[in-house]
């Protein structure tokens, strides 16, 4: 008979531990899908953009080491007797070249990362610093893909006592879709990289000189 009651108080135990151990599920798992709700959208939109612009930068950089143009392969500047500059010639076929391999090498980088999953640790929804890296990750995928233009823009810059720095730069806009089950959004950047440079000696027509202020950095 003792035996009997026993017994019973371990399977009343069992279920009642059970039951807690279901309605705890339960419990983390609403949790998580109410948090997640508002979180993966952000965190997704971050880490698409963490993603986009290093994959841009890398294509970019990795064109224009390819290539390798000096300042001489670009522009050629012309002077009188005197030695004032009396034009500033670009050669726009490797400009335009330069243009078109940096835009297929792009293309080509996100295309790399179109599918993509990430993934969330469970402290993160806490908002808590310490917990933020801790618990069971959760999977989260989403796509990436986008469109791009390019501007070579050529801006002189004040550098000492008749002296100006020429500078040719490259303008990237990149316009970026991410896409996921429950999320969607658009990332538009804008990134600047140096192509060429040279310090020019001399004066400088005023048509030229007017461009001193346009990009200075």
């Amino acid at each position: 008979m003792l035996y009997r009651k026993r017994r019973k108080r371990r399977f009343v135990l069992l279920k009642k531990i059970l039951l807690t151990v279901i309605l705890l599920a339960v419990g983390i798992t609403v949790f998580c899908e109410v948090h997640l709700s508002d979180f993966r959208p952000e965190y997704i939109r971050i880490q698409a953009e963490i993603l986009s612009v290093n994959s841009v930068c890398d294509a970019v950089n990795n064109t224009i080491d390819k290539l390798n143009y000096s300042y001489s392969d670009i522009a050629k500047i012309k002077s009188d007797k005197n030695g004032r500059v009396q034009s500033i010639e670009t050669d726009s076929f490797k400009i335009n070249r330069l243009k078109a391999d940096i835009t297929k090498a792009v293309q080509k980088e996100i295309a790399k990362v179109y599918d993509n999953e990430i993934e969330i640790p469970l402290g993160a929804f806490t908002n808590v610093t310490i917990l933020s890296n801790w618990g069971p990750n959760i999977p989260v995928n989403f796509n990436l893909t986008g469109s791009f233009s390019s501007e070579v823009v050529s801006t002189f810059e004040q550098a000492g006592l008749n002296q100006t720095i020429h500078h040719i730069r490259l303008f990237f806009t990149s316009k970026i879709m991410t896409t996921s089950l429950d999320y969607s959004g658009n990332i538009t950047f804008t990134t600047d990289f140096e192509i060429a440079q040279s310090v020019i000696v001399g004066e400088i027509p005023s048509s030229y000189g007017s461009l001193l202020s346009t990009y200075q950095k």
